[in-house]
């Protein structure tokens, strides 16, 4: 079968798809990854084939994420109009793919309303594979206003839903109302680079792995930051972009810093310290490993769910001297990593994508 995904307007939507993608063309399936123009690198670095759905440009994407509403309501619809109005957008390019290579079945993100669009035109089933734990059904508001005409243009009353909906969050940590999903086993799915052997070895003392983020991680707060933690005699390694890294090197000597896979540090590390994100929080519950979850833009119920579980600490506002006090508090209670090992014992336990993908088959066939 021909299998096309569209994970995503973002490299991380891509690295979470991969692994599915991957099972997909192992099974012998054609499988082809569609994104806007600046992801494609993203997508042809984890082996997938991409093809471009809209010459959305970075510095485009950049100027939207500047001038984001900073209240939470707000931003969360700004970020759904932006997903339809590219979903409604990219509808054309992908119908006329679909002449030339036409799929069997389309894979979506979960806020992607591109795929279930497509695959109503197409007659064809379409899957929802949510990125990480967070219920992305929050950003639906602003998207209705932009999908609105075109699901009338269509004869619906809402964007259809998928065949086969598929979650990743672990059960310990599903929200009070879960989506109505299929429980998938999250695998990292992040580019590699040549290793040395510090990233994949545990040293003497115990790790602290930094992200870099937004905002508050970087520049000089990061520093700041890095150096604070380090007072507590334990190995840092900074996780930054290379233009950030470059500023840092100088300053903290002591210190790793730069762009790791970190599927391979985690599970050598014993606090990870990052701003939110899906991708950091999945891949350290993956290994088992507590989390500092501080500053994020906006907490959402995933960040605090983990947190009240006990196998994270979450400060929604705090300088370095909090993170520090609360980075001790983690590598000295071992609660917290007992309580990160078990969520990693749960998600090993669920189903590999190689048996979405025998699902996936089976839709294919009904559908004839």
């Amino acid at each position: 079968m021909k299998v096309l995904f569209i994970p995503g307007n973002s490299p991380y939507p891509i690295f979470s798809h991969a692994p599915l993608a991957t099972a997909a063309r192992n099974a012998g399936h054609q499988v082809l990854m569609g994104g806007i123009n600046w992801v494609l690198p993203n997508i042809a670095s984890v082996g997938l084939p991409p093809v471009e759905i809209t010459p959305l440009t970075v510095e485009e994407v950049s100027a939207f994420m500047g001038a984001m509403p900073d209240d939470p309501m707000e931003w969360a619809k700004t970020v759904g109009r932006a997903y339809a109005e590219i979903g409604v957008n990219s509808l054309e390019r992908l119908l006329e793919l679909a002449e030339h290579w036409r799929p069997d079945i389309v894979v979506g993100g979960g806020m992607f309303y591109t795929a279930p669009l497509l695959a109503h035109h197409l007659d064809i089933p379409s899957v929802r594979l949510e990125w990480d734990r967070i219920d992305t059904r929050m950003y639906d508001p602003g998207a209705d206003e932009v999908l609105a005409p075109v699901l009338h243009e269509l004869g619906l009353d809402r964007v259809p839903e998928p065949d086969l909906w598929l979650d990743v969050c672990p059960p310990s940590l599903r929200p009070e109302n879960p989506l109505p999903a299929r429980p998938m086993r999250w695998v990292p799915g992040n580019p590699q680079k040549p290793l040395e052997r510090w990233m994949y070895t545990k040293g003497d003392r115990p790790r602290v792995y930094i992200t870099a983020g937004t905002r508050l991680f970087s520049g000089d707060a990061l520093k700041g930051l890095a150096e604070n933690i380090g007072s507590l005699g334990v190995e840092v390694i900074v996780g930054a972009p290379e233009n950030v890294a470059a500023e840092l090197r100088d300053a903290l000597p002591g210190v790793r810093i730069g762009w790791v896979p970190l599927d391979i540090l985690a599970p050598t590390c014993d606090v990870i310290v990052h701003h939110g994100g899906g991708g950091t929080d999945m891949t350290s519950l993956n290994a088992g490993v507590p989390q500092l979850i501080a500053n994020p833009e906006f907490p959402t119920e995933a960040v605090r769910k983990v947190a009240e579980f006990g196998a994270a600490i979450f400060i929604e506002s705090g300088g370095p001297q909090e993170i520090t006090e609360a980075c001790q508090k983690l590598l000295s209670d071992p609660g917290y990593r007992e309580r990160a090992e078990r969520v990693s014992q749960e998600i090993a336990q669920l189903p590999l994508a190689g048996e979405i993908v025998v699902e996936m088959e089976k839709l294919v066939a009904a559908r004839g």
